[in-house]
């Protein structure tokens, strides 16, 4: 059997089927040509086996496989005509940038927000290298301990009032010293002095003005300025130093000696400026009198002489004094003992300078000016140095000791205030 397909035809007239043709969307047209391509070839298939079926013989077989074909014909085709029907997403995408309208475009910066979690690792950052380079600073934290240490009690101090004195000991009220006149007295107050290496003397104090210049200077005025005037220079050096007088007051001879062994010095020095008139000299009458016995004291009695007559010995225009024996000597009673106190009980080394003659008119009138201490105190200063850090002598002692029997016996003593 013949099976004729006739095409329906559009109403439309052609004039509109033009204008509805460029109308039509591409991804609309181009399925429905496809459809009508591949319906057209399944018809044509579907007559060929329909034709091929009526010229085999009919069995109930072959009509169920017939049947069968027919049926997977047709779902093959409506599987291709949905498909074709379907539009592409490439096209679909093509006609929503044709058709819609281009939107500009906003971009939207959103901060963000960095949350690192606490690192046990540290991090280092590296700055740029620049020509100035950070400066580190570094405390250091000094930890001082203090340890409870036991000081010796002192044996020498001064008083509030400047008074060097000995102590005794520690007490409930304060301190127990021994005043200038050698008697105990209870202080509330003193300056522990723990290291002294020289003791200067000035001689003479107080009641006791010794020598008188011919300007009405005093020697005790006189002995204290000079012994100052050194002190000073030595201590500038290095050398610790000690007076035992510091003031216009007296002070007990064997008082002196004890202050002076006290201290622990490696040098005592008792500075006086001498007395009476002698006989006229074309040189100075400087005298130092060594301990007998000490070789030490021989040798500091010989620098002390050098240094000081030298100076001495360069000013002009002085009408000096001196004895035929002046030098560095020992004098002794007529017992061949050291007839001075203050040479022969110390056990410090020791050495008793008389500068020159204040009661010389000439000599005195000098020592009142005021260049006479800065030009005698830095050759006493600079005698006790070349003692301490050298093995010089200085000016030989004379071999034969002059003999001298001084008067003795206790003096008053007035009190001196300590504070």
């Amino acid at each position: 059997m013949n099976i004729v397909i006739l095409r329906q035809r559009s109403l439309s007239s052609p004039g509109s089927d033009q204008s509805n043709n460029s109308r039509a969307m591409p991804w609309v047209e181009l399925p429905q040509r496809t459809f009508r391509r591949w319906l057209l070839t399944w018809q044509i298939k579907l007559i060929r086996l329909t034709n091929e079926g009526h010229l085999r013989a009919i069995t109930s077989s072959t009509v169920l496989r017939s049947k069968c074909r027919i049926w997977r014909v047709l779902c093959s085709a409506l599987t291709v005509f949905a498909v074709a029907c379907a539009p592409d997403a490439s096209d679909r995408a093509a006609s929503d940038t044709t058709t819609q309208p281009q939107q500009s475009s906003t971009t939207i910066e959103v901060p963000t927000t960095s949350t690192s979690a606490p690192s046990t690792i540290p991090v280092t950052s590296i700055a740029p290298t620049t020509s100035e380079q950070p400066t580190t600073t570094v405390e250091t934290t000094t930890t001082t301990i203090a340890t409870a240490t036991t000081l010796p009690v002192p044996t020498i101090g001064i008083t509030r009032y400047g008074i060097p004195v000995r102590i005794s000991e520690p007490t409930e009220e304060g301190w127990e010293v021994f005043d200038p006149c050698g008697d105990l007295k209870t202080i509330s107050k003193i300056f522990p002095i723990r290291e002294t290496q020289v003791v200067l003397d000035p001689g003479h104090g107080g009641k006791d003005p010794g020598a008188l210049g011919p300007t009405g200077l005093k020697e005790s005025e006189l002995n204290l300025k000079v012994a100052v005037a050194a002190a000073q220079l030595l201590q500038e050096q290095g050398f610790p130093t000690l007076l035992t007088r510091t003031g216009d007051y007296y002070i007990e001879l064997d008082e002196r000696i004890a202050l002076g062994d006290a201290a622990n010095a490696t040098a005592l020095v008792s500075i006086h400026h001498n007395a009476p008139i002698a006989a006229k000299s074309n040189t100075p009458g400087t005298e130092v009198f060594a301990q007998t016995g000490d070789t030490e004291s021989a040798r500091l009695a010989g620098l002390l002489h050098k240094e000081v007559f030298e100076v001495l010995n360069n000013v002009d225009g002085i009408q000096w004094t001196s004895r035929w024996d002046a030098g560095a000597l020992r004098v002794v009673n007529s017992e061949g003992g050291d007839a001075y106190s203050l040479v022969r009980k110390p056990e410090t080394t020791n050495a008793l300078l008389e500068v020159a003659y204040l009661a010389s008119p000439s000599e005195g009138t000098f020592m009142a000016k005021d260049g006479y201490v800065q030009l005698v105190a830095p050759s006493i200063a600079a005698a006790i140095k070349t003692f301490l850090t050298t093995d010089q002598s200085g000016t030989p002692l004379l071999e034969r000791a002059r003999i001298h029997n001084p008067s003795g016996g206790r003096r008053t003593c007035p009190d001196v205030d300590l504070e």
